[in-house]
């Protein structure tokens, strides 16, 4: 039989040394653990590491506390008697000897609760709390000195009694580090580089070269741009924006043109232009630098690291306290004491120590282990949700107990995403994105859904209000694009952005399904065939077919399948149909798990109703037919949704009201069938969704999108950087400066986009007839000079 008692015992007798140890465990896992929150990893390896990060202090915590309860109450009944001379005392006495390793452990656990350098802060609501780190600092660092105190005996060695002083001067000044970091990772903190640019505040000039060579650029490369810009004496007084001061200002949710405006008044630049400069082409292929800087500076000790005492201190100071104490420690006299004890201080002592001086080799070899696996890094997949397959797969007979038992519970979908080749398909979609926004300098990103030109249907209820003349030009949809654009396709574009995103999943999901690969093959192939001058493109099978549709049930996830076909990497137009599909099953993830950076207030509930109906359809059509293989359910989606555009009745009905959402994507999906040049179709629902995601990106604060890169980041934040650094006016442009200078600034990037058209089409032209023979030699066109014939 089980003996109970023996087993309370054992753990009064083992549980300090078990809390230690595992506070030892905790800081190993999270040193190898806290360098994968720069990469893309699955939610439940995430959640392990959050759970580890949030244990470790309070273990140490509680063993701390344990540690001072146990020697305060042998202190209070008399278990440290007086000094030794009957048979009682020297019992005592030599139990007191048997505990002094114990305290020794002490100072040990103030160094775990300093943490690890690359996990200070898990969300960025903890930089906040650095007032509570603060004051857990000072009370723990009390109860150990304390317990220290009351418990160390006058007669103890003078070695251990270094050693224990040592480790108390390392543990106190590593657990202070901590709410220094937070303080200074605070978003307003971040803010403070806007003092530094105005020249309110010095520039320090070993931080700046700090911050260049770890995080943004080398040392040569700043010197450059340092010396590049301006001429001579003259470029000193020049102040300028750096692509890192940038980073800094959009991730603080500061306005980088009030910034330029504000240099301009203080007579530190001669114009915004000059201030703002162009985004280089090299930064776009460095852009994961740049968020893994700011990810540094917000969740690790970046902004305390780069600084020479710290430094110093831990490259200098650190290793020879380890050393030194480590050798006080092993020439002592440790006859005394128990060997189990002394053993675990041993262990504690040396892997306390590697955790100091390997933490920099071991984060480094992980950093090369996952570049060389391909993981992606921050903000480089594009997840994705889609609806018809959610529901479908939800409906499944064979699905898994645990699956719904963990839905009922309320966990979210994403942790049991399994898509792999995400990566892939992150650089066919940021490939794509870049190349269309060249020249988005000064745009006003909300204009995607401004039409200039009347719809090909103008149809005008009676008491509706004749169209006002736009203030702004559509950046996404060129005219002939917007003549394609129905009254159907205009109203659900106007309309909430949330139900926007809905509607358009919708619709792409059903063009998506109904697309004929061979026809669109056949069109890309003609087209590439005479762009090559009669050379014969190779066309791959089709991605999607009736074994596709299978297989993507199977799967869950409907792109999966074209992203395994080859064809998407030859044929242009099968690339732009996945990525656009990618687009809009990424937009509908972050209306179902991220609403608030798709916009402010978008409503997550629209997904359920629409999956409720989808799913009462569904229900309702299975009567009288048990049993319907995969194919069929896919069919049954289809005719569902035929039928409700067949029972359109009055507005108001009861039924009507049951299939809303359904209805309303099913008209914009006909609309859209409706254009049968798949290329055409196709370039405008990619523009559409284009508008969509540059919009949602430049309306979500940079508060959030710093949020989010603790959490693994998200494609939005991606384009964010992109269009911020590219000047585009973004929510905090938009709050900051008057509405005149954003419009004047955009009808002038019209004008010089018109100037430079006008130019190409004259050179063009001068070409053309200078080949033709017509003329030897022509300045008159450009306005310089005269004609020879």
């Amino acid at each position: 039989m089980f003996d109970v008692w023996s087993a309370v015992r054992w753990w009064e007798d083992w549980q300090l040394r078990v809390l230690v140890l595992g506070s030892l465990c905790l800081q190993w896992f999270l040193l190898l653990a806290a360098p994968l929150r720069k990469y893309t990893i699955p939610r439940v390896i995430r959640t392990c590491i959050w759970l580890a990060f949030v244990s470790s202090d309070a273990l140490a915590i509680y063993s701390l506390a344990t540690l001072f309860n146990r020697h305060a109450k042998a202190a209070s009944s008399g278990g440290y008697p007086p000094p030794p001379g009957t048979s009682a005392g020297a019992a005592g006495s030599e139990q007191q000897k048997s505990n002094i390793l114990e305290i020794l452990w002490a100072p040990i656990l103030l160094i775990h609760l300093g943490g690890q350098q690359e996990l200070t802060a898990y969300t960025i609501e903890d930089n906040e709390l650095w007032v509570r780190h603060t004051v857990t600092l000072v009370s723990q660092v009390a109860v150990a000195l304390y317990s220290f105190y009351k418990s160390w005996p006058a007669s103890g060695d003078w070695r251990l009694l270094s050693t224990a002083v040592l480790l108390f001067i390392i543990g106190v000044i590593s657990f202070s580090e901590k709410p220094l970091a937070l303080n200074k990772a605070k978003i307003n903190r971040l803010a403070d580089v806007s003092s530094v640019i105005q020249g309110t505040k010095p520039r320090s000039e070993w931080r700046e070269r700090l911050n260049q060579f770890f995080l943004f650029e080398s040392f040569t490369k700043l010197r450059e741009s340092l010396s590049i810009r301006g001429g001579g004496q003259d470029s000193r007084k020049q102040t300028t924006l750096t692509d890192g001061d940038k980073v800094f200002m959009v991730v603080s949710d500061m306005s980088i043109s009030a910034a330029a405006d504000e240099l301009v008044k203080r007579g530190k630049a001669g114009s915004v232009d000059d201030v703002l400069g162009g985004l280089d082409p090299a930064a776009e292929r460095g852009l994961r630098r740049w968020l893994r800087g700011a990810f540094a500076f917000i969740y690790t000790r970046a902004s305390v690291v780069f600084t020479l005492p710290y430094l110093l201190y831990h490259l200098l100071v650190v290793p020879v306290l380890h050393i030194a104490a480590l050798v006080l420690f092993a020439t002592s006299d440790k006859q005394p004491y128990k060997r189990t004890d002394v053993k675990i201080t041993y262990i504690l002592l040396c892997l306390t120590a590697a955790l100091d001086f390997l933490a920099v080799f071991i984060r480094q070899l992980l950093y090369l282990l996952m570049s060389m696996t391909e993981v992606p890094s921050l903000c480089e997949t594009v997840p994705g949700y889609n609806l018809v397959d959610t529901v479908l797969r939800e409906r499944k007979k064979d699905i898994g107990w645990m699956y719904k038992l963990a839905r009922w519970s309320g966990v979210k979908e994403e942790y049991f995403s399994c898509n792999r080749d995400l990566g892939e398909l992150y650089r066919k979609v940021a490939g794509l994105v870049i190349s269309d926004l060249v020249k988005i300098r000064g745009r006003d990103l909300a204009g995607y859904r401004t039409f200039t030109k009347p719809p090909p249907d103008p149809k005008t209820s009676a008491g509706e209000e004749s169209p006002r003349k736009p203030t702004k030009s559509n950046w996404a949809l060129n005219e002939d694009q917007q003549m394609l654009c129905t009254s159907e396709i205009r109203k659900s574009l106007l309309g909430a952005f949330d139900r926007s995103v809905l509607l358009w999943h919708i619709a792409t999901d059903l063009c998506y399904r109904c697309t004929d690969w061979n026809k669109a093959g056949k069109e890309a192939d003609e087209e590439s065939t005479s762009r090559a001058g009669g050379a014969q493109a190779s066309i791959a099978s089709p991605p999607h077919g009736q074994a596709g549709v299978e297989c993507c049930t199977i799967c869950g996830y409907t792109s999966r399948c074209a992203r395994r076909s080859t064809s998407t990497t030859r044929n242009p137009l099968h690339l732009r149909i996945e990525c656009t599909h990618a687009i809009s099953n990424y937009m509908a993830h972050l209306l179902n798990f991220n609403p608030e950076m798709l916009l402010t207030g978008s409503r997550k509930h629209l997904i359920t109703e629409a999956m409720k109906e989808i799913d009462s359809s569904i229900m309702t059509k299975e009567e009288g037919n048990s049993k319907i293989n995969l194919i069929d359910r896919k069919q049954l989606v289809y005719d569902i949704l035929a039928e409700a555009a067949k029972r359109r009745s009055a507005d108001g009905s009861e039924e009507n009201q049951k299939t809303l959402h359904i209805q309303d994507a099913l008209s914009l999906a006909n609309e859209l069938l409706a254009i049968k040049d798949e290329k055409t179709r196709w370039k405008l629902v990619y523009k559409v969704w284009l508008g969509m995601l540059c919009y949602s990106a430049s309306m979500c604060r940079g508060y959030l999108h710093a949020k989010s890169l603790g959490e693994g980041g998200e494609f939005l934040s991606y384009v964010w950087l992109i269009l911020s650094l590219k000047g585009a006016v973004t929510l905090a442009d938009k709050l900051q400066m008057p509405a005149e200078k954003t419009e004047d600034a955009e009808e002038s990037i019209e004008k010089d986009l018109e100037s430079k058209a006008k130019g190409k089409a004259k050179g063009a032209l001068f070409k053309k007839r200078a080949m033709a023979g017509d003329l030897v030699y022509d300045r008159s066109s450009f306005g310089v000079g005269s004609k020879r014939g």
